[in-house]
């Protein structure tokens, strides 16, 4: 048997936890609508791991109450950022699913839309425009961390090794770049 914690319910084995729990695991997804249901455990990304130690605060910028609240609303914008780049990241990064209809597909002639790959087509179309409109580097750094899973001291190292011992601030710098060419992209 495995390491991970069974528990019998009606003949059904369900997992308890995660084999083994690292730090990247939290226990905050609720599995059942019912009062006092246990909590479900998840694995955070590493953008979600930096935002919820505070690294997306630049806490230099934080001199008054409204220059906190400013870079509080920035660090919340850079985080929904590096979600929408990690969902938008393995949307496209899906293969096309074998034994599809060809039909379905909007550019064949006769497709239903909102299928699979056309949805999958307008978000490959807009990470396009987003790479376009912020620098390469921005772009590799925000690929690296948000959808591969690099770590931001490796990811940055690998780019800019300059920022040797300024990683957070780059990977900032990188994903307010980010919101804007995402802000940019919308618009055309």
């Amino acid at each position: 048997m495995s390491s991970r914690k069974f528990k019998r319910n009606a003949g059904d084995e369900v997992v308890e936890g995660p084999a083994m729990v690292t730090p990247d695991h939290v226990q905050d997804r609720v599995l059942s609508p019912r009062a006092g249901a246990r909590k479900g455990w998840s694995k955070l990304a590493v953008y979600e791991k930096e935002f919820r130690r505070g690294a997306l605060v630049c806490k230099e910028r934080c001199t008054g109450a409204n220059a906190t609240r400013e870079e509080e609303a920035r660090a919340l914008d850079r985080f929904a950022a590096a979600r929408a780049f990690d969902e938008g990241w393995r949307l496209c990064q899906v293969g096309f699913p074998p034994g599809i209809d060809f039909d379905r597909v909007k550019t064949s002639g006769g497709g239903v839309p909102g299928s699979f790959a056309d949805d999958q087509r307008e978000a490959k179309a807009f990470w396009r425009r987003v790479e376009s409109a912020i620098g390469a580097n921005d772009w590799l750094i925000c690929r690296m961390v948000c959808g591969e899973g690099h770590s931001v001291a490796s990811a940055v190292m690998t780019v800019s090794p300059a920022y040797k011992f300024s990683t957070l601030a780059r990977f900032r710098e990188a994903l307010d770049a980010l919101v804007e060419g995402m802000k940019r992209a919308k618009r055309r």
